[in-house]
């Protein structure tokens, strides 16, 4: 059984292995004001429904189907399609876990509460980036997977993991938002081709450790806190150990394959990523530059040599 820590870094990580394959459209008009973001959480609204007729009878398919799946919002179609959810699999997973689907009415309960929070989240993610551009939000119910990720149509984000933590939904949210800015700053279909890129171990790094500065500097913390805890502690082995692995591109202690090894701390290359961030950020006299320069950041070689990091 993963942990929590597991299937939170499960919701972080997927925008970039799925998600960036479909950034591949024509540069997005959404708004530059973030009292005009959007919060959409009629999908969930639409999955309680369903649930709660489900109570009435074992055709859980047709259910499904009339409730969740046949009124979807642009966001979830998108994520239908990018996951393959369909309502067998979704019947599957309430199945298994039904007392976790139950809790959903519970946290739509919630969502007038949890609004004024995403504002006050969004404004001050314009205090850091001023130009910023707002997506919609999409929460959406999946197969008892945690996903969070970017799309063409706004943010997808699955809410059956997050169900107990507004923080987490929150860091989630800004974090995909950062990775937005990215992909605005240096073109869609630019962006997108990172994630394909051969021996873009640093890049990929340096990516996922953007998005993790951005969201420090919003909300004081990063999604992977408790990862950031261990590598402080072992800051100066880490350090050695990254630049060895750099050297032959062996990614898997530090990305996405160390979410099934639960021998290892997970996802350290999201948190030496940051780590790389914050000092070229540091050593910028510019800090608006510097931000812009870790938005669009094209060079991950000179960008490491210039915030002396691995020098240090």
């Amino acid at each position: 059984m993963k942990s929590t820590a597991a299937i939170i870094h499960m919701m972080v990580i997927t925008f970039v292995i799925i998600g960036t394959n479909h950034l591949t459209f024509a540069q997005p008009n959404y708004p530059t004001n973030p009292e005009n973001a959007q919060l959409i959480y009629s999908d969930v609204q639409n999955f309680v429904n369903a649930f709660e007729n489900l109570n009435h009878t074992s055709d859980t398919i047709t259910v499904l189907n009339k409730y969740y799946f046949d009124v979807a919002t642009p966001g979830l179609k998108e994520y239908m399609v990018r996951h393959k959810l369909t309502p067998v699999l979704l019947k599957t997973a309430i199945q298994k876990n039904p007392e976790r689907y139950k809790k959903i009415s519970g946290f739509l309960a919630n969502q007038s509460s949890f609004r004024p929070e995403y504002k006050k989240t969004l404004l001050q993610f314009s205090e850091v980036l001023p130009s910023a551009m707002y997506p919609p939000t999409y929460l959406l119910v999946g197969a008892n997977r945690g996903i969070a990720q970017a799309s063409k149509v706004g943010q997808l984000i699955t809410i059956t993991k997050v169900l107990d933590s507004n923080e987490m939904l929150k860091k989630l949210i800004v974090h995909e938002l950062a990775h937005f800015q990215q992909a605005i700053a240096m073109g869609m279909q630019a962006y997108g081709s990172l994630y394909g890129k051969p021996n873009n171990m640093l890049g990929l790094c340096l990516r996922e450790g953007g998005a993790e500065f951005i969201t420090f500097l919003v909300l004081k913390e990063i999604t992977q806190a408790k990862t950031l805890t261990y590598f402080q502690s072992n800051e100066s082995e880490l350090k050695s150990r990254f630049i060895k692995d750099l050297s032959q591109q062996e990614e898997g202690y530090w990305l996405w394959n160390s979410i099934d090894d639960l021998t290892t701390p997970q996802l350290l290359g999201y948190v030496i990523g940051f780590k790389i961030c914050d000092a070229y950020y540091q050593r910028a006299h510019n800090k608006q530059i510097a931000l812009k320069e870790i938005l669009s950041m094209t060079s991950p070689d000179t960008f490491l040599e210039t915030s002396q990091y691995l020098v240090k």
